[in-house]
């Protein structure tokens, strides 16, 4: 399920698009443990004289000002928060080359039945999941931040 968007005043170089959707979704993935081809990732190109900080349009300032959004399945660990806020952050302000100050991320948490996947309602995906799991006698994990991760219905 993963779907990672930055917004992004324009115009936005190509090789810098590619860099941002292939960088952002291969550290997702190794943050969270889901697969890459799970990932959905966007860049949104805003005009500048559309987005601002404090009321300056970014072509007045001229300093880009990234905010990336992460809408994520509920119940993955804090700890995975964490590493998103902080190493997303830094990464998106490496590779637009901006100071860190300037970048806001927000993880918007969804509910598993508020999230389709093929056409089927991810709950319904990780209840399958779960299950195939138990027939299989591989069991859950007694860490309840490691249960939180080991779905795959992303």
């Amino acid at each position: 399920m993963p779907f990672l968007r930055i917004d992004l005043a324009g115009p936005i170089a190509p090789e810098l698009k590619t860099a941002l959707l292939r960088r952002t979704a291969e550290l997702f993935a190794e943050i969270t443990g889901s697969p890459v081809d799970r990932i959905r990732t966007q860049v949104h190109e805003l005009d500048a004289d559309s987005f601002a900080v404090g009321g300056i349009a970014i072509a007045e300032s001229g300093v880009q000002a990234p905010f990336i959004t992460l809408d994520l399945l509920e119940g993955r660990p804090r700890t995975q928060h964490a590493a998103l806020v902080d190493r997303m952050s830094s990464l998106v302000a490496e590779l637009v080359g901006v100071p860190l100050e300037r970048v806001r991320l927000r993880i918007n948490e969804v509910k598993t039945t508020n999230w389709g996947i093929a056409g089927v309602q991810a709950s319904e995906l990780r209840r399958a999941e779960v299950e195939s799991r138990r027939v299989a006698g591989l069991g859950r994990n007694p860490d309840p931040d490691a249960n939180a991760t080991e779905t795959s219905a992303d």
